[in-house]
């Protein structure tokens, strides 16, 4: 990977790769918490790095549908945990997304 990671809140950002490494949780009851405060949102995301996730639920779907609605191009899906791999087959969502 190209360029280097800053923090920003509880997410760690490479802007060169448009990569976004994700925390730990990432549930209902923290998710819209974290996304108010730390305005993840705004950040041009095209890869999305789950490798340090543990817990995850339905609501970051959402997340990812969203960035994916504002980038011309197939997001990319790194290391995504088997739950959240059924809920992306439940939910119909596959080929929404590109996966490393």
């Amino acid at each position: 990977m190209i360029g280097q990671f800053v923090s920003i809140g509880s997410v760690e950002w490479n802007a060169s790769e448009g990569l976004i490494r994700l925390p730990e949780r990432l549930t209902i009851d923290v998710l819209p918490g974290l996304l108010k405060k730390e305005n993840w949102f705004k950040l041009p995301v095209k890869q999305i790095d789950f490798s340090k996730v543990r817990k995850a639920d339905s609501a970051i779907l959402a997340v990812l549908l969203s960035w994916s609605a504002n980038t011309e191009q197939q997001l990319t899906i790194i290391d995504l945990p088997e739950d959240l791999k059924t809920l992306v087959n439940l939910y119909d969502l596959e080929n929404e997304f590109s996966y490393n």
